[in-house]
């Protein structure tokens, strides 16, 4: 198996996990980040759902703002009441 073949097998592997980071201060601002987020599939200020592999993310809070949307990764702000998660 060639450097090529390792690197496609390394990327198809990376795509199925998915990392979730939320920081807060004192329960009033959290900030969430999403990695290996592949779309939005619904967005409104108090619900947001996100696809990652095999599942979806369920965010709920008030309001919630998207404030990076960048390769891969995902970053919303706000008061988070709740994380669900489905799978698809």
């Amino acid at each position: 198996m060639g450097v090529r073949e390792r690197l496609i097998e390394y990327e198809e592997a990376a795509g199925r996990k998915f990392s979730i980071t939320m920081t807060a201060d004192n329960g009033k601002n959290a900030e969430l980040t999403v990695e290996n987020c592949r779309c939005v599939k619904s967005c409104d200020d108090n619900f947001i759902v996100l696809s990652v592999f095999g599942m979806d993310i369920r965010v709920s809070g008030t309001p919630l703002v998207i404030d990076n949307f960048g390769i891969g990764s995902i970053k919303i702000t706000g008061k988070i009441h709740s994380l669900t998660f489905e799978e698809c």
